[in-house]
């Protein structure tokens, strides 16, 4: 009971005393319960419910030390600890409630809820995991989960969790509010507007935020429905004072349209983005891609025009919305096979993201990219010995015989036939030089072309495409998030034969 100190009994029994004298009614409650030890408790209840915090927690201190080993009185002083702003202390009294009695349900929402604004997140989750399993209607429980998991970006589990308090408790109008944003970002657009409508009916009126995501729900709806025209005729009317630019609701639904499988619709926003703009070599290979067109690459254009559009907004995008990761995981993977590189290229460097965890590997780093916006973000952050402008296959053909490490972090998913780029590779390594890289996988035996743009490829054509290398180790991972979803990939570490 580290940092809680309990009066002493006689301290205990000598206010019991004065309570006696002045408050008649204490005294007939302590006959009613038979002991002074719940008396207090019921007293400091009433404290509690007025809001005294301080005065019930002193109230259920003095129970407590009449009664120490009562798990319920150590959850009631947990909770107005908590209340007060002493959440060390409440986090204290609650473990010291479970010590004693680890299977009351109540007890663990305490415990979740502490550790929850303590931001001990692998505490607040098995608290809420171990209240709901113990209560399966614990509405609570099943909310805090849920928002826990919202806030570590697992999408799925977070609006699995969410729908089940509202199946328990309809009437709770933040649950509502937290369905409305997972819905919104699992592309599940009827189902946002109807939880914002229900939020903002059970609690106060939306924020401007919510507004925005319920305006763009509807329209997105009513374009998966098949009226888009009229879905974008109506959007300034349905988002009101909200409203934003139309150009960005149509790249906007383009976008998440695609993304979410919802291809006729999308493409129907594509034509009618490139009739707008038909020079437009973004909108012409995105709009290639949701149509199924068979192409072997992205088109250097293409990545360029969108990159150096795309590069101040990078980072953000990619780290915090997308959950990627791939540079570390990649580095981490490098480093069990070889560390002490003499040459390393960052193949497609991008911001130059790897940049600092390839360093540790080696002194000199090359990064390589065909956008200038790109490599000037990559030169604000540091870290490369050289950075140059130039399409990937060309730059390796150019550079025969010198890296003896080539690092290509979401780089290949560019093109679709990796066999130029491959034997270029090969031609530009070190005999044993390591190749890093990462995929997205597709069943099969090929690669094909995604609505995102992307390109996706079997092991089983990486390993008949790769016939300079000897694959070393392969690691399955989720590469990033798409319209909220993980997006299976793999990374690989190859060795120059």
């Amino acid at each position: 009971m580290r940092n809680i100190q309990l009066p002493d009994v006689g301290v205990t029994m000598a206010l019991v005393a004065n309570l006696q004298a002045s408050l008649p009614d204490f005294g007939r409650i302590i006959d009613q319960c038979g002991h002074p030890g719940p008396a207090l408790r019921k007293l400091g209840l009433v404290h509690w419910e007025n809001g005294r915090f301080d005065t019930a927690a002193r109230s259920f201190e003095a129970a407590l030390s009449l009664t120490p080993r009562d798990p319920d009185l150590w959850r009631d002083l947990a909770s107005v600890y908590s209340g007060s702003d002493r959440d060390e202390q409440a986090l204290t009294a609650i473990r010291t409630s479970l010590e004693i009695n680890p299977y009351n349900a109540q007890s663990w929402q305490t415990l979740a809820s502490v550790a929850d604004r303590l931001d001990d997140i692998e505490t607040a989750e098995d608290a809420y995991r171990r209240t709901a399993a113990l209560n399966p209607e614990a509405a609570a429980a099943h909310l805090g989960l849920g928002l826990l998991m919202f806030r570590k970006k697992l999408y799925q589990e977070a609006l699995a969790a969410v729908r089940t308090s509202i199946a328990i408790d309809p009437v709770n109008g933040l649950a509502h509010y937290a369905l409305g944003h997972l819905c919104f970002i699992a592309s599940e657009f009827a189902d946002c507007a109807r939880a914002f409508d229900e939020a903002a009916r059970l609690t106060l009126p939306l924020d401007a935020a919510a507004r925005q995501k319920r305006a763009r729900a509807t329209t997105f709806q009513a374009m998966i429905e098949g009226r888009v025209e009229e879905a974008l005729r109506d959007y300034n009317e349905i988002a009101g004072e909200d409203h934003e630019d139309l150009d960005i609701i149509k790249r906007d639904a383009f976008s998440v349209l695609s993304a979410s499988g919802h291809l006729e619709a999308a493409a129907e926003i594509g034509r009618m983005r490139l009739a707008e703009k038909p020079d437009d070599p973004v909108r012409r290979y995105l709009l290639d891609a949701v149509l199924g067109r068979s192409m072997t690459a992205a088109p250097a254009e293409y990545i360029e025009t969108y990159f150096d559009q795309f590069a101040p907004q990078f980072d953000n995008k990619l780290l915090a919305t997308l959950q990627y990761d791939g540079p570390r995981q990649m580095t981490n993977l490098v480093a069990r096979h070889r560390t002490g590189f003499k040459h390393m290229l960052d193949l497609g460097c991008g911001t130059g993201l790897a940049a600092a965890e390839l360093l540790p590997l080696g002194p000199t780093l090359t990064g390589v990219d065909i956008s200038s916006g790109m490599l000037a973000e990559a030169a604000n952050r540091g870290g490369y010995t050289e950075l140059v402008k130039s399409e990937a296959v060309a730059y390796l053909k150019a550079t025969p015989n010198r890296f003896d490490l080539i690092f290509a972090a979401d780089s290949l998913i560019y093109f679709g036939d990796l066999g130029p780029l491959l034997r270029a590779a090969a031609g530009a390594m070190v005999q044993g030089g390591l190749f890093a890289l990462s995929i997205e996988v597709t069943a099969g035996d090929g690669f094909t072309l995604q609505p995102s743009g992307r390109f996706a490829h079997s092991l089983e054509y990486l390993k008949t495409a790769a016939d300079d290398f000897t694959i070393l180790e392969t690691m399955e991972s989720d590469i990033r998030l798409e319209a909220g979803r993980p997006v299976a990939g793999l990374y690989v570490i190859m060795e120059r034969r």
